[in-house]
């Protein structure tokens, strides 16, 4: 089912609204028009019967009564009027005189509408005195009179009608005018919308920028969506070129790991070995295989904490920090070099656990292995509006080249060591992954011969939401 444009629902919203806007004043001017006929003609039916009262005159007899001489009327032939005396005897009445008219006025002094066979009738009774043989010097005789006067209402819902018939076809006229301008209008207005989205629809998975058409910039209402659009696209751009950058690596790596394993078998398998180049052959193998299980670990560890939402964690950095470093105290006696964590109080941070150690693991182990028997690894964590820990190391440093590039994914300044160590060049990537979850920042600095700091500065959390922890204190294993 085909869905109605945005164009056609404006262009009907509106000529709807107007419908019932014409429809209102329509009627409004009929009601209007109708009182101002009904007084106009009001004042025209009392004008009548006041021009039938003044034709009665004296009788020519010796009752001295009162009468209407017809033939001087001027009167319209379709009227219906009845004039009678005091003693109630008829003087005149026009030719279609219908007694039901007087009954349907019942002494109505001002005018009254009634129905009279199927016809609309207006009418009045006036009640007058007609002064007869008045002179100078006597007012006269008075007589009494009852006039009965009604005329059809037709030539009033003749003009009503006519005003009805002008103002529907001015009102089609006015909504066939309006309806071609809004068209007109509404397709120039609405064509940068559907340039955007012509524009969004452009878009590919082998091209996913979005590019603003010029007139969606220049449209301040679509200016602001144009450039929402540009800048998502662009951030999304970069997360697929990050994509395809991590898969590649990935794939190189563990190709380059599964190469190694099977270069180890086959050369096993060359030719007939001793028991003992077995076994030396097959530890080679499972040490091979092992650093392939902690790339693959630390590749989905990566993918899981870009995706974990930081919202409803907490842990205490500094009592995490303590644990770490009590856990890497082989490691640190085989290396030769002492971990210390220094922290006075605790640090709450909006971190889960597992991603709190992990973090600390990598920069702690990170450290170690780049520095030389008989030197100093120290986490050194301050809290306070932001929780920072700092990690110092005695080791060789990092040369400056090497710096812009190591938070970026299986970078490895030394590649040579990275089978000694067992190193993939994931553990900074991890590091800032976890880090940026939380709306923190991760900073490196280091000079060659001196050794490396790394700065890490996260959001504080509310300290009343943490279990109760130990003392925190210093740590030192080595």
């Amino acid at each position: 089912m085909r869905r109605p444009s945005l164009r056609s629902r404006l262009i009907a919203t509106v000529l709807i609204l107007e419908c019932v806007l014409v429809a209102a004043m329509a009627a409004a001017t009929l009601v209007y028009l109708w009182r101002e006929q009904l007084r106009a003609f009001d004042l025209m039916l009392r004008g009548r019967a006041d021009s039938l009262l003044g034709q009665v005159h004296d009788a020519e007899d010796a009752a001295d009564d009162v009468t209407i001489d017809p033939s001087a009327l001027d009167l319209r032939s379709r009227d219906l009027w009845m004039a009678e005396d005091q003693g109630g005897r008829v003087l005149a009445h026009s030719p279609r005189w219908n007694p039901l008219v007087a009954r349907a006025l019942e002494n109505a002094a001002r005018p009254k509408s009634f129905q009279l066979s199927g016809h609309s009738f207006r009418g009045l009774v006036l009640h007058g005195v007609r002064q007869i043989d008045a002179d100078d010097k006597s007012p006269g005789i008075a007589r009494p009179v009852m006039i009965v006067y009604a005329v059809t209402l037709h030539p009033v819902h003749e003009a009503v009608m006519r005003a009805a018939r002008f103002l529907l076809m001015a009102g089609i006229l006015l909504l066939m005018m309006t309806g071609a301008a809004l068209t007109f209008l509404l397709r120039r207005g609405l064509a940068p919308l559907e340039q955007l989205s012509k524009a969004a629809a452009e878009m590919t998975p082998r091209d996913p920028r979005f590019r603003a058409p010029p007139g969606a910039l220049a449209t301040r209402e679509l200016a602001v969506l144009a450039r929402a659009l540009e800048s998502a696209t662009e951030r999304l751009e970069g997360a697929f070129r990050r994509q395809q950058v991590f898969v590649h690596d990935a794939a190189h790596e563990l190709k380059t790991a599964v190469t190694i394993v099977k270069s180890s078998l086959q050369l096993l398998g060359s030719r007939p070995r001793t028991t003992r180049e077995y076994s030396r052959g097959l530890e080679t193998c499972l040490a091979d295989c092992a650093r392939m299980e902690e790339l693959v670990q630390r590749m989905l560890q990566l993918a899981r904490f870009e995706q974990e939402p930081a919202e409803h964690a907490r842990c205490d950095l500094a009592e995490v920090a303590r644990d770490v470093a009590v856990q890497m105290e082989t490691l640190a006696q085989i290396r030769g070099v002492t971990i210390g964590v220094e922290a006075q109080r605790s640090a709450p941070v909006p971190l889960s656990e597992d991603a709190c150690a992990s973090l600390v693991a990598n920069l702690l182990l990170n450290a170690a292995q780049h520095t030389p028997e008989g030197g100093q690894v120290i986490a050194e964590i301050e809290a306070g509006s932001q929780t920072v820990l700092e990690v110092r190391d005695t080791g060789s440093g990092i040369s400056p080249e090497d710096l812009p590039h190591l938070f970026e994914r299986f970078w490895r300044g030394d590649r040579s060591r990275a089978r000694t160590t067992g190193g993939a060049g994931l553990g900074l990537s991890i590091c800032k992954a976890i880090v940026d979850a939380c709306g923190g920042t991760i900073r490196v600095r280091s000079r060659l011969g001196e050794g490396t700091c790394v700065t890490v500065k996260l959001p504080a959390a509310e300290a009343n939401s943490l279990p109760e922890s130990r003392t925190v204190g210093e740590v030192v294993a080595g």
